[in-house]
């Protein structure tokens, strides 16, 4: 497990947006009217007056048609609090980024001697150990026929077509981890074993790429209805995690698409 990476980002989103939102609320009282805002409540309704200096003590009565003016002052007294509570807090995150140690966690098993490795169960891996692990874990593959077409990845994965092998080097390039046709089970029973079982490291989170190459062959469509309803029906199963991509005859497997896919679920 490792939520130092996710929480290190957050943070760091955070921060950004603070001093985005600072600047914004600089340039606007940079512009704002001098003084400040007085309200005295008379009976059923308000009275604003115009401070326009801490030596006045009611201020400047504001008519109806000055609100706007009265609205203006009420907009600095909010932005000035909101900059000093955004500051503050922009401190809080500075220093504590400053003073966190995300490796800290991991690098505690990491010195750890091979005989006390050999006894510990770590809390905390490596992106290196989290991938080699998930990588190890057995799985019962499917064959292939005698006479079927080979296609390899140029990482040596066998594949099923050339879309397949697109997909898979696509992967291998952005240095994806993945299995192919690792099995999804429902209630200890073979679901299914989608095309793909990709990591996405950054969130170590697994997803299941799907292919669908024959959409044109109806008997081929069919099958593959009945497997996506499967995975939508199977309470166990994330249905986001799935990617999907698609090709006919007429429209082969878009690699731009691929690339898309990868950017928005696996980086």
């Amino acid at each position: 497990m490792s939520l130092t990476p996710l929480l290190t980002e957050n943070l760091e989103n955070l921060l950004k947006a603070i001093e985005k939102k600072l600047g914004i609320l600089t340039r606007r009282l940079a512009k704002a009217p001098e003084g400040s805002l007085n309200i005295i409540k008379q009976w059923n309704h308000y009275q604003y007056y115009h401070r326009k200096n801490a030596q006045e003590t009611k201020g400047t009565y504001l008519h109806q048609k000055e609100l706007s003016t009265a609205a203006a002052l009420a907009q600095k007294d909010y932005d000035v609090r909101l900059l000093k509570i955004l500051t503050s807090q922009q401190k809080a995150i500075k220093r504590f980024l400053k003073d966190y140690d995300p490796n800290a966690p991991v690098e505690l098993y990491e010195h750890l001697t091979d005989a006390r490795k050999a006894l510990v169960k770590p809390e905390f891996l490596s992106d290196e150990e989290y991938i080699k692990q998930w990588l190890s874990q057995p799985y019962k593959k499917f064959g292939f026929k005698a006479d079927a077409p080979e296609f390899y990845t140029t990482g040596g994965v066998r594949v099923r077509s050339k879309s397949e092998v697109i997909i898979g080097e696509a992967l291998e390039r952005h240095n994806i981890p993945y299995r192919y046709e690792y099995p999804v089970y429902q209630d200890g029973v073979l679901m299914a074993a989608p095309d793909f079982n990709c990591l996405n490291v950054r969130l170590r989170k697994d997803y299941y790429w799907e292919h669908l190459g024959m959409l044109d062959d109806e008997g081929y469509a069919d099958n593959n209805v009945k497997k996506l309803n499967k995975y939508t029906l199977n309470p166990d199963f994330d249905e986001s995690r799935l990617i999907l991509t698609t090709e006919t005859k007429r429209h082969p497997l878009n690699t731009k698409v691929v690339e898309e896919k990868i950017r928005r679920y696996l980086l």
